[in-house]
């Protein structure tokens, strides 16, 4: 199975070298890379002239969730799922997506682990998947990381898409549409990907938490209504899968910006499952 990954991009010169690297060397699958930019004026468009493999267009559009939906509309792969410019892939990660997608054919929808690591590559956080249940991501958030997060091509076949109506929670609303249509998910355990925290990160800023608190307003009364409870079984359920617990020394491998050419191994002695800065558990 081929595998298309979109990288939404804007003035990220910096990182987007990261990210595409950690795509270049998975091995035993067929990778397209693509990159959506929105019009970058930093560097950004001559470093990919430049660089060979990687499909790009450049261009104005409504925002992250537009420029993905034109990136999906060119992708030609079975398998599909989008990395940011301060994501970065493990080794192994697609191969193994690919293969558990073979091995369960009725799954429409996979989602791994993510590790939270700083500019400097050091853990901050190991962040685990644990069952998507539609309640749970209705009265709380999307606890599945985009980066980790591989769909089938007959989901978009479907007429499924980003909304770009949403600046910071596109992805938690096409989750939530992806399950009340009727897909199947399924967690694989283990971790697939790196995601870099720095100060302007889109999680980080005022719209994401404004977006949240208007989802869950627009909510069904029965999910507002029993939200506490939702959100209590959520956390038990997460607990349940071990998602609070990592055994130690944590082994890992990314690209870092000083040394971008080649992947800097990590073993990170010990660790915690919370978010670096307040934010959602």
């Amino acid at each position: 199975m081929r595998v298309s990954i979109i990288t939404p991009c804007l003035n990220a010169r910096g990182d987007l070298p990261l990210a595409a690297a950690s795509l270049t060397d998975q091995k035993g699958v067929v990778v397209e890379h693509i990159v959506a930019d929105g019009g970058s004026s930093d560097g950004t468009l001559a470093w990919l002239e430049s660089y060979p493999g990687i499909r790009w267009f450049s261009g104005s559009d409504r925002g992250m969730y537009d420029a993905l939906n034109k990136g999906l509309a060119m992708a030609g792969g079975d398998i599909l799922g989008y990395l940011n410019c301060d994501e970065q892939y493990l080794p192994g990660a697609l191969s193994t997506v690919v293969s558990f997608f073979d091995e369960h054919p009725d799954v429409d929808l996979v989602y791994g682990n993510m590790l939270v690591v700083g500019r400097d590559g050091r853990l901050l956080a190991f962040r685990k998947s644990y069952p998507l249940r539609l309640p749970y991501v209705l009265a709380s958030h999307l606890y599945v990381p985009s980066c980790a997060l591989f769909w089938r091509r007959r989901i978009v076949d479907s007429g499924l898409q980003f909304d770009p109506s949403w600046r910071a929670q596109g992805d938690a609303d096409f989750i939530v549409r992806v399950m009340q249509s009727g897909f199947r998910t399924m967690h694989l355990p283990r971790y697939l990907a790196a995601f870099t925290m720095g100060h302007d990160n889109l999680g980080n800023r005022p719209v994401a938490r404004s977006e949240m608190v208007r989802a869950r307003r627009a909510a069904s009364r029965w999910i507002r209504w029993f939200r506490w409870g939702w959100n209590g079984a959520r956390l038990v359920e997460k607990a349940v899968a071990g998602a609070y617990r990592e055994r130690f020394p944590l082994d890992y491998a990314i690209f870092t910006h000083e040394r971008a050419g080649a992947r800097t191994s990590f073993s990170a002695r010990a660790g915690t499952s919370r978010w670096p800065m307040p934010g959602t558990e």
